[in-house]
Formats: C-alpha cells, structure tokens, sequence
C-alpha cells in the first residue's frame, strides 16, 4: 500500500510544480497571440477585401457611404491613412444629414488620432450639432466629447499650455450618465466617472460587470481589460493588473489593433520589476505596430517606453559582451585541450568528447549572443550618437582643464589625435538600418525630383550621401532642422541649404516635397 502511495504523492507533486500560476498563463497566451498576429491580421485584411469588393458594388451614394463606414470603423483601431481615406469618401457619399453628421464625429477622430490633440478639440467645438438631439445622436455627441477631453487631459505644453480638461471631462460623463447608466456603452462612462472621484472599487466592479457583454467583441475586450488593469494598479493588486494588461494584448493581437497600449504598459510594468527581456520585446512590438499604424501622438507621448529600451539595450550589450569575452576565452582553452587530446588520443578520450560537447555549448552561447546583438541593433543607435556627443563634450572639458593647469598638461591633451571613425561607423548603421527598413527609398526619392537632380542608386545603397540622410531623417519624423545638423553633425547651414535645394529640384510643389517624403 505504502509503495503505492509514494508515486502517487511524487505524481501530484510533480503536477502541482509544472502548473501554472494565472500571470504565467496570461503571458502564454500573449505570447501565443503573438506568434500568430500575421494570421489575424491576413484574415483582417481578407475581411477588408470582401467589404471593398461589395463597395466597388453599391449602386448609390448611400450604400456606398455604409460601406464606407463599416470599413473606417475596421480600420480605425489599425492604420490611420486607411481611415483617414475611407472618412474623406464618407464625407463625398453623405447625403442626409445623420449621415453628415456621423462623418464629421468620424473626422475629429481621425484628426485626434493622427495630428496633435489641440486640432481634434478644436474641430469638436465647432461641430455642427444642429438637429442632433432629435436625430438621436447626442449619446454619441458626448461620448465623442469624453473621448476628446479624456486624450486632452492626458497633454500638457506645448499642446494647451496651462489649461485643464478634468472639469471638462467629469461634465461629459456626468452629461452621458445621466442619459444613460444601464446600457453597455453607458455603464463603462459611469465607471470611468466613478474612477475620475476616486471610486476605484466601485468603478471595478462596474467595469467587470461588463466583461460578459464585451466577449463577442475583440475590441471592447481589449478596452474593458485595459480599463480593471487600470483600477487594479490603483488599487495595489500588481499581479491581476499585469494578467488584465496581457488579456488586453491578447484581444489586441485577435482584433487586430496596432495602439497597443496594453503591451507599452506591460512593458513598463515589467521593466520595474526587473523583467528587461520580456519587456523589451514587448516594447519593440508596440512601437513596431504603431509605426506601422501612423499613430503619430501616440509615438510623441510614449517617450518614457524609449528609456525601456535603452536601458534593455544596454544591459543586453553587456551580457552579450560578457557571453562574447568568455566564449572566446574558454574556446582557446578548449582548442589548447583539444590538440594535447589529439596527442594522447588513446588515453584521452572521454576528456576530449567531453571538451567537444562543451565547445558546442560555448559555440551555441555565441549564436545566442549573435541573435541578441543583431535584434537590438537599432536600440544602440540612440545610444551611440549620445556616447559619442559625451565623448566629444569630454575633450572639450579635458582641452580646458588643460589649458588651466600649464602648457604640458595642454601639449598633452594636444598630442592625442580626434579619432572620429565612430561617427563614420555610426551612420554606416544608420544607412544600413534605414534602408533595411525603407529598401525603395532612394528609388522612391528619385521619382519626386527631376531627372537631373537625381541620386545613384547603386552609390546610394552602399552609403547615402548627406542629402538623402537629411531626408531619411525627416522620414523619421525629425523635422526641426538644428535637430537634424545635430544628429548628422553638420551645419545648420548646410542642412538649409540642402533642403531648400532638394525643394526647388522637386517635380511637385516645394511646399509640398518634404510632406510626400515622409508619406513615401
């Protein structure tokens, strides 16, 4: 009986430790949604085809408006430009006047999501609100105005300088409550009011009253979710936010969206504790799909997700460092042991199989160590360009200190030569980068400039000339011209005066160059 029971008890136990824990099980499945997003967002895109066909289809404008709008409204969680295109041609289809004005909501979404938040309030108070109440849209009139002033609140200057929304926004939400509290949509604004007074438990539970209507929808899950993340951070319960945060990035790979918010998040929430890795590849997938989206503010204000992955880049810089030392160390030690063992095969060799399995081990280090190095690449670009400024700024601090001590100290300082085969290096991976990534962007510049004026292709594939580099930046998204002599460390002088040249070789207008750049 007792020899029985001893297996049985090691079995359990042995179930018991390979079980896991719920934030474990939340991260699998992120990390499974992951690993198949291209999936869902293919079979997004097979959706999207299907509308388009039966829009090509419509006989009338205002079949053709519908259409227009099922596809923004699939859209505008996923690629900006497709959204901002199919509101301008809901905007050419509207014919009634419920329809105009459920165009004009749609048009201060998409400026709030793809220009700066003080547009978006702007176009929203000018809406045009004739006849809404009787149309029946001040519900979504309101809930248009909580959206607004809630991404308002969360800016300061340069946006709005010294102005506040909160009061603002509790005024919407106590508005749309006292429309409605007992509807799905009503419900979630009387929990986001309950929040904004401190409410957090309340609020909680509201929200997660909720769940069971937002199931059948990707999009809501993923809203419903980020909002009890929310509430259960306020309410100190770490674990139940981070498994609510990676439930939310699971509805946002099924949906799909490219916001993302609950991974940035998760990130963040991750890298305070330590978890470098996993935080990092959750940050680079975030900022990935919101390039890849066109969601610009979100890019401006996400600027604490940059000291992620600084910080995750360097601290992978030096294990990759280490791992790279000691591979080479134990691998001359191992090829020094593998030639005695050769000498003295017939005496050793079970020490020399043994050396072979751990030089396959230190060679399997190396690959790994590759594979880091090579995925964060991009990350120690950032990083360089300030260590190199440092070091300059440092010579200058030694010139003067030497200066200040005698003419030895000076002769000294003098006497070491400025190498600056760094920088070179620097935008060598700069080109390198950038063209990975935009592979037709010389070819895509060409097309924009008159025949005379164009680049070598094949000499700008191997290392783009200054020009190109001025524009690969503002392709980037760094437009302020002392930003750019900066970082490409010429002169503001030089980068006017390649710009303005570039602007007067463009086939379309000049003020228009710079624009149908970054669109390339």
């Amino acid at each position: 009986m007792f020899k029985r029971i001893v297996p049985a008890l090691v079995a359990v136990l042995c179930l018991t430790a390979c079980k896991r824990t719920p934030l474990q099980e939340a991260y699998h499945e992120l990390d499974v949604a992951i690993a198949h997003r291209a999936e869902y967002q293919a079979a997004f895109e097979r959706g999207n085809d299907s509308l388009r066909a039966r829009l090509m289809e419509a006989g009338t404008d205002s079949l053709k408006w519908e259409r227009e709008r099922e596809l923004y409204s699939r859209y505008k969680h996923y690629s900006i430009d497709s959204t901002a295109l199919y509101v301008s041609r809901m905007m050419a289809h509207a014919l009634l006047p419920e329809q105009k004005l459920r165009t004009s909501f749609a048009q201060v979404e998409v400026m709030e999501w793809m220009s700066n938040p003080s547009q978006a309030l702007s176009m929203f108070r000018e809406l045009d609100t004739t006849g809404m109440k009787s149309m029946g849209f001040k519900p979504a009139y309101l809930k248009l105005g909580v959206n607004i002033y809630q991404n308002c609140a969360r800016f300061s200057s340069p946006y709005f300088g010294e102005e506040s929304f909160a009061d603002t926004l509790a005024r919407f939400r106590e508005a749309l409550t006292g429309i409605d509290t007992l509807s799905y949509e009503g419900k979630k604004i009387y929990a986001q009011l309950l929040r904004a007074r401190g409410q957090y438990q309340e609020s909680l539970d509201v929200f997660l009253s909720c769940l069971p209507d937002a199931k059948g929808d990707w999009h809501e899950l993923t809203s419903i979710e980020y909002n009890c993340s929310v509430l259960y951070a306020k309410l100190g319960d770490n674990e139940k936010q981070k498994i609510c945060l990676a439930h939310s990035g699971v509805a946002d790979m099924h949906a799909p969206n490219r916001d993302l918010l609950s991974l940035y998040e998760l990130a963040l929430a991750l890298y305070r504790e330590g978890r470098h890795r996993r935080a990092a590849r959750y940050i680079q997938l975030h900022f990935e799909e919101v390039f890849a989206g066109g969601f610009r503010p979100k890019m401006l204000w996400s600027s604490r997700a940059y000291n992620i992955i600084v910080d995750a880049s360097l601290r992978a810089e030096r294990r990759a460092r280490v791992a790279l030392t000691s591979g080479i160390a134990i691998t001359s030690i191992l090829l020094f042991v593998i030639f005695m063992l050769w000498v003295f095969a017939h005496r050793q060799s079970r020490k020399r199989a043994e050396a072979l399995s751990e030089l396959e081990k230190v060679n399997t280090a190396l690959v790994e160590a590759n594979r880091i190095k090579e995925n964060y690449v991009f990350r120690y670009m950032d990083l360089s360009i300030k260590y190199l400024d440092k070091a300059e700024e440092h010579r200058r601090e030694y010139r003067q200190i030497a200066k200040n001590k005698g003419e030895e100290a000076l002769l000294k300082i003098l006497r070491a030569p400025t190498d600056y085969s760094d920088y070179k290096e620097f935008y060598r991976i700069f080109d390198q980068t950038f063209l990975g990534i935009f592979p037709n962007f010389v070819k895509d510049v060409n097309s924009l400039l008159k025949e005379e004026a164009r680049f070598d292709e094949t000499a700008a594939q191997a290392a783009l000339p200054t020009e190109l580099r001025i524009l690969a930046t503002i392709k980037l998204g760094i437009g302020d011209s002392p930003r750019i002599a900066s970082f490409l460390k010429c002169s503001l002088s030089t980068v006017y005066t390649y710009r303005a040249r570039m602007r007067n070789q463009a086939i379309c207008p000049k003020d228009e160059f710079e624009e149908m750049v970054k669109a390339l």
